[in-house]
């Protein structure tokens, strides 16, 4: 006869193989994941080629240009919102349904805030030899509003840790616009009007096939109202503009700095040093639903491991890339490209560091700690702007590359310690916003 209860050997086994279970499962999804993310990058490293062979280096200036105030607002328009749906998902108190139409109103209404934001952005504040692409820029503008609410959704399936559902999303939005450009090319030619029309038509069937499954989408009941998670979101509203400004100060700088050939060099060896973000960046969303999961905590030890492995990784695969991006660039991009190659030696660092950085951010937002970087990222950004400035006169636009690195290491100091200091940390409220963090 078996004995109702459970001895304490067995009670033991049972959580060691629960855990191991859970374990599997994260690597999993972690591989998974990485995977996706690879795919994602090649589709962006297509699409850059693309532009750039159709559009040469000056016309890949121009379209940067166009696209420069969409970039710069695409994260930062979204207010925080992304953040607190991710939340909302990972605590798992709302109904699915209800939370998704959440997530696309928020998403309909920050982008188009964000959109006329754009707008007005590209109306005033081009430098004076290229407000000539000013019909264009507002243009891209409109793609806006698709971005934002494929972000917004995305994210929920992001927190509630289906992965399977997001990575599929993630690549149909990631695969629409190549795809438009590669038709377009053999049927009829790219040129910049039309690369910047596509990108509009793209951002909305992507935006489109975030609806599958949802009924009723904007008839249907939704929770939390949109004013609410507007409210929800102000902490992570700053923490995004600070850390997305900094991401892209480097751009706003090349915009004013260099000519439209050099921003385009610069521009299209970007998305060339993607991949070396990859893995950090992966594990960022990983990190996020760890730091929201208020019944576990990272350790120092953990940090320690994921921070070791994370610069072995990133400095393994920094060597590699330097030494094979002569060769890929001729080849990929075509002679009249080579002159980039100087930039993406001093973007591939910028690039390996950043992939780091947006990991250990994305865990102290899902610490609930929004503010925590903000000293941080305006430190850094001043360094920038020093850096470049100083060095401009004798190097040219290779000095905003420099001012990236230099603003990518300092970065990564200061935020290394902010999540040590967490982890260290004794009896917070899981509500903090750890402004008084470093």
């Amino acid at each position: 006869m078996t004995s109702k209860f459970s001895s304490p050997n067995e009670i033991s086994e049972t959580g060691r193989d629960s855990r191991s279970k859970e374990k599997s499962r994260l690597a999993k999804q972690f591989i998974s994941t990485v995977g996706v993310a690879f795919l994602i990058v090649v589709l962006q490293m297509g699409q850059g080629i693309l532009l750039a062979r159709t559009l040469g280096p000056v016309g890949r200036g121009e379209y940067a240009t166009a696209m420069f105030f969409v970039q710069l607002l695409l994260y930062v328009g979204l207010f925080g919102g992304l953040e607190v749906i991710c939340r909302h998902a990972a605590e798992d108190k709302i109904d699915a349904s209800r939370l998704r139409r959440a997530a696309l109103k928020l998403g309909l209404v920050t982008g188009s805030v964000t959109t006329i934001l754009a707008i007005l952005l590209n109306s005033v504040a081009l430098p004076a030899e290229k407000q000539f692409l000013i019909p264009l820029a507002c243009l891209c503008s409109l793609s806006l509003i698709g971005q934002q609410v494929v972000l917004i959704m995305t994210g929920v399936d992001r927190g509630q840790g289906k992965f399977g559902a997001y990575n599929v999303r993630r690549v149909i939005a990631a695969a629409t616009f190549p795809v438009l450009l590669l038709i377009t090319e053999l049927a009829i030619g790219v040129s910049l009007l039309r690369a910047c029309g596509l990108f509009v038509v793209a951002s909305t069937l992507s935006m489109l096939t975030c609806l599958y499954g949802l009924r009723t989408p904007l008839g249907g009941p939704s929770e939390p109202k949109v004013a609410s998670l507007l409210r929800e979101s102000r902490p992570y509203a700053y923490s995004t503009f600070a850390t997305d400004l900094f991401e892209r100060l480097d751009l706003l700088l090349i915009l004013w700095i260099a000519g439209l050939r050099d921003q385009g060099y610069y521009a299209a060896m970007v998305p060339v040093v993607y991949p070396l973000t990859v893995i950090p960046n992966t594990m960022g969303l990983f990190l996020f639903n760890a730091g929201a999961d208020t019944t576990k905590r990272l350790k120092a030890t953990d940090v320690n491991r994921i921070l070791g492995s994370s610069l072995a990784v990133q400095a393994a695969s920094t060597i590699v890339f330097m030494l094979l991006i002569a060769t890929v660039i001729g080849w990929l991009y075509g002679e009249a490209f080579l002159p980039a190659i100087h930039f993406a030696y001093w973007l591939a660092p910028v690039a390996a560091i950043k992939g780091i950085l947006q990991g250990l951010d994305s865990y102290v937002k899902g610490r609930g700690k929004p503010l925590a970087a903000i000293r941080c990222r305006v430190t850094a950004m001043v360094l920038m702007v020093v850096v470049a400035i100083t060095l401009e006169p004798s190097l040219g636009a290779i000095s905003v590359a420099i001012a990236a690195l230099a603003g990518q290491v300092i970065s990564f100091v200061w935020l290394s310690a902010i999540v040590y200091a967490d982890v260290a940390s004794i009896g917070e409220p899981p509500g903090s916003t750890g402004s008084d963090l470093l």
